[in-house]
């Protein structure tokens, strides 16, 4: 039977509902009243970072804190994200000399972020704060719930003396926001020629497209910012013609077929130190050419690249061998098409040209000599594998995803497998239907030679034997 409340009575009666079932816990008015006053110092902390009085903020960091710096005041930020937005640098080093994390963030943004959003501020403040923050090793690769990075907001703000010290820190200059843009697009939208020409110094790329398929050139003629665009102009014209010399002197280089087999006609062995650079530029990590180029690797150790031999080549930013490493793994992972292993054998025609021959047996070769740096990449994992799986149980979910794998990797080199026995066939008989080229004829052996020579001498002797007796025949007649 239902029960009803008789009327007078509500929830908020003890006697109602509890039926003397149970006790209430008594209110701690003492917690309670402890609460608050933490709230009341927390909101007092951040009225007096917001107004920059030190004086306050040192005695209640002190006093009432005990140092402790790193709390999350009502508006959810730190007091450190507060200062550097707010742009008091006062408080800005008293907080970080009191141990003040540079990397609590708060809704992705990091102090770094909030001093680099300050357009009001005085330059030489900004510039101060950052460096302080930068000596307390302060991440500045890093961007918010939208991508945008200290470097993107440091270019909105204007801040050329600030986006100069990033840019001397190194920072990545081709990471992208939600929208795909990268420092140049922020630099051509928010009109800032000078910034854009500290980017061009540092080898921004110029053409690259966000996600509609925009360059910051058509941003910036959106917008009419006439400067933004005659800088674009300039270097963009500058780098077509760059292009076009580089493409001419490559192509004066190319005298003959043996120029596109690496290694071959000098005696050496294969490299293919030219794709270097390509892989590379799809990588985003063209800046590095220099160092492999004066490393003189080959293709095969640039694929089997690990962390300590980025170091030793000088790669010292982490997110770069973070990135290369990712691209180097996305290489081997990809899929080959029959069109690009089999060559000759998925067009199945009859005939073949002498070019077609040799731009078959070169593109076999890089795949090979890339397969077998694939394969040598698997191992090197695999082993690291086993390792790692030596002390997981039977019934682990690793030993279950390592089996399915090891089939399909299995499956692979078996189709891999297939493909060099019709790669064979292929070969074989192209060398049986096709007359060996004009390039290849031998010089005759040294015997053969000699023997030659010693027949026709006998034959000139014979020849002179015979004019000698016919001579002597015809005076004999004529003088009778």
């Amino acid at each position: 039977m239902a029960q009803f409340r008789p009327a007078g009575f509500s929830d908020e009666d003890s006697d109602s509902d509890d039926y003397g079932f149970y006790e209430k816990p008594s209110r701690n008015y003492f917690a309670q009243q402890h609460q608050n006053s933490k709230k009341t110092l927390e909101n007092k902390l951040q009225e007096a970072i917001i107004n920059g009085n030190i004086d306050e903020v040192e005695n209640i960091v002190i006093y009432d804190l005990n140092n402790s710096v790193n709390i999350k005041l009502d508006s959810g930020w730190t007091p450190l994200m507060h200062a550097c937005f707010h742009a008091h640098d006062k408080i800005v080093n008293f907080l970080l000399q009191r141990g003040a994390d540079p990397n609590l963030h708060a809704d992705s943004v990091t102090p770094v972020m909030a001093v680099c959003s300050n357009s009001s501020a005085n330059n030489d403040t900004i510039y101060q704060i950052i460096c302080s923050l930068i000596e307390k090793k302060s991440l500045l690769n890093v961007g918010d719930k939208y991508g945008q990075t200290p470097l993107m907001r440091a270019i909105s703000s204007g801040r050329v003396k600030v986006v100069e010290k990033l840019l001397n820190e190194r920072v990545n200059i081709e990471m992208r926001d939600q929208q795909g843009w990268t420092a140049v697009f922020w630099a051509a939208h928010h009109n800032q020629p000078e910034i854009l020409e500290l980017l061009i110094a540092h080898k921004a790329r110029l053409s690259e497209v966000d996600r509609y398929s925009r360059t910051a050139l058509e941003i910036a003629m959106s917008h009419d910012h006439q400067d933004i665009i005659n800088i674009l102009n300039k270097h963009l014209k500058k780098d077509d013609d760059l292009e076009e010399n580089s493409s001419i002197s490559l192509n004066n280089q190319m005298t003959s077929w043996h120029d596109y087999y690496p290694g071959v006609g000098d005696e050496n062995t294969l490299s293919y130190m030219c794709e270097i650079p390509h892989l590379l530029y799809g990588m985003n990590c063209e800046r590095l050419g220099a160092l492999m180029v004066n490393s003189s690797m080959n293709l095969r150790q640039f694929l089997l690249l690990e962390e300590e031999d980025m170091i030793k080549l000088g790669i010292e930013m982490p997110y770069e061998r973070q990135r290369l490493k990712v691209g180097l793994k996305n290489f081997h992972l990809r899929g080959w098409k029959l069109n690009a292993v089999a060559g000759l054998y998925a067009r199945k025609s009859e005939n073949y040209s002498v070019l077609d021959c040799l731009t078959a047996l070169g593109t076999h070769m890089q795949q090979i000599y890339i397969l077998e740096a694939t394969l040598q990449y698997t191992l090197r994992d695999y082993n690291r594998n086993q390792n790692q799986i030596k002390f997981e149980p039977p019934d682990s979910p690793l030993i279950t995803r390592m089996k399915t794998s090891t089939n399909k990797f299995i499956t692979n080199i078996n189709n891999l497998r297939r493909e060099m026995k019709n790669m064979k066939d292929v070969l074989i008989k192209i060398s049986k239907s096709n007359p060996p080229p004009a390039d290849l004829i031998k010089e005759k052996p040294f015997l053969e030679v000699a023997i030659g020579y010693v027949t026709d001498v006998l034959v000139i002797c014979s020849l002179g034997a015979l004019i000698y007796q016919a001579r002597s025949y015809l005076a004999r007649v004529l003088y009778k």
